[in-house]
Parts: structure tokens; sequence; C-alpha cells
């Protein structure tokens, strides 16, 4: 039978945690939720109800939201793994296994995600993206991103400008409050990278993927609601993680000029 490892990293996130964890652990498709908690000084892990479904692990420091990945993904034995937020809530049962039908169904794709929403019902930004060029991040981190609706020669990384197709679609980049992935490919590819910080790393990780050949797909039909922003209680550090991140990215994967140009314009973004 087709089965599928939840990989939760946590970090401050309160009762929403618990909505989280609920919302996949009684999916039948779910073989078991790994919950890596990173160091938290709030309540959240003790929130969770034990379950023989259920394995948690307590980190004494933080290393970063991709090594508790790589780490929840080590105690995998099942075809596929679902990286989610802690403040990510699955509102479709069916989801992980529409997901995987659409992974088996589209034999040279690797990874997969669904629509994610604001609380509001709203789509969320990040839902379904391109990968990062120098022109695409600047207008995407500058803000000036938010006038593609109006003109699409504003469009950066993000594809909410797009009129939503009710087909399910090869794209760049997926969110990456949920990220549906087969563990073969997973591990060919070496996880996540572990020198980002905080942000980024899924945009590399999907980078990685392209570049090994497999396709990204996108399934507007089912959905997920992300909370966003409140896994990560140290906002005055997330700017600068996205910073590092960004220049990392392009060090990785862009030109020499390009990754001097984002050192240089990340300073001021």
């Amino acid at each position: 039978m087709i089965s599928c490892t939840v990989v939760i990293v946590n970090f401050n996130t309160g009762e929403l945690l618990k909505d989280c964890v609920a919302s996949a652990i009684t999916n039948d498709i779910v073989n078991r939720i790994v919950v890596v908690d990173n160091c938290s000084t709030d309540n959240s892990m003790e929130l969770l109800t034990d379950s023989k479904k259920l394995t948690k692990i307590y980190r004494d420091i933080n290393p970063g939201f991709a090594s508790s990945c790589n780490l929840g993904a080590e105690k995998a034995n099942t075809e596929y793994l679902l990286f989610l937020n802690p403040d990510c809530i699955l509102t479709d049962k069916e989801t992980i296994s529409t997901l995987i039908n659409n992974l088996q169904q589209n034999v040279n794709s690797a990874i997969a995600s669904c629509l994610i929403l604001n609380p509001d019902g709203s789509e969320q930004r990040a839902s379904r993206r391109r990968l990062p060029t120098l022109w695409r991040a600047i207008k995407t981190y500058s803000g000036i991103e938010k006038l593609a609706i109006i003109c699409h020669c504003f469009a950066g990384v993000n594809l909410f400008y797009q009129p939503m197709l009710k087909a399910v679609q090869k794209v760049e980049a997926i969110s990456g409050a949920l990220i549906l992935i087969k563990k073969k490919v997973f591990d060919e590819i070496g996880g996540f990278d572990e020198n980002y910080p905080l942000h980024f790393e899924d945009l590399d990780l999907f980078k990685r993927v392209k570049d090994k050949g497999y396709d990204v797909l996108f399934n507007p039909n089912v959905s997920a609601v992300h909370h966003q922003g409140t896994s990560s209680q140290f906002n005055s550090k997330v700017s600068e993680f996205k910073k590092q991140g960004l220049r990392r990215y392009f060090h990785k994967h862009c030109s020499w000029i390009s990754s001097k140009m984002i050192n240089i314009l990340s300073r001021f973004l």
C-alpha cells in the first residue's frame, strides 16, 4: 500500500501545531508524522496528543529549518515525504492522496503541491511560483511584484496574478508550506541544503530537482490553509535570513554577475 511520512519542523507555533498534526494524522495514507522541535520556548509540543503514528524529536539547539527537515526525513521508510509547515492546515482529507496520484500519473514528476490559501480564503502569493532570476528577484523582494495584477510586466517570482486553471500544471516552483516529494528523489539530490538558515531552502530544492530533469506539479483542485509567519517568532531576524538565503541561492545557481548584483542590491531590498 502506498504510504507517506509527514515531516513537520516546529518552532514556537503554539496551538497551530496541534491543528496541523490533527489535519494529517487521521489520513489513512499517512504512515507516520515526525515532528522535529527546534528548541521551542512555548508549550506547542506539549499540546500534541500521543499516537502510534506520531514521533517527536527535540533538538537542543535551533540548527535551522533545512537541517531539521533532513533529520525528520531520515526517520521515513515510505515512498513519499510530505514536508508540512507547522502553521499549515490540510482542509481536504483527499489532498495527500490526490497529490500522490498526480505524481503517479506523471512519471517524470518528483514534487507536487496544492493551492495554498490565506486564512481568509484568498490565494497566497507564493502558492505557485517561478524560480528566481535577477530581474524576478528584484521585482518580488522590492514589492514591485504587487503591481503584476495590473500589468504582467511587473511579474516576479510569484504567479498569483495569472488566471487559476482547473487542470494540474507543471510549474517551476510551489509554496514551501506544503511539499510532497518522492523519497527516492529527495535522497538522490541529497535533501535540503542545510546552509540556508531559513528561507530559500525550498527554492533551492526545486531548482536541483528541475536540474535533474524532474517536473514540479501544482494542483489547484485541493488546498491547504497557511497561517503565514506564525512559525517563526523571531521576526527581527527573518529579514536577514531571507537576504542570506537570496545571496546563497544566486551564488549557487546563477551567473557571477547576477550573484554580485544580488549581493549589492540585497542590502536595500
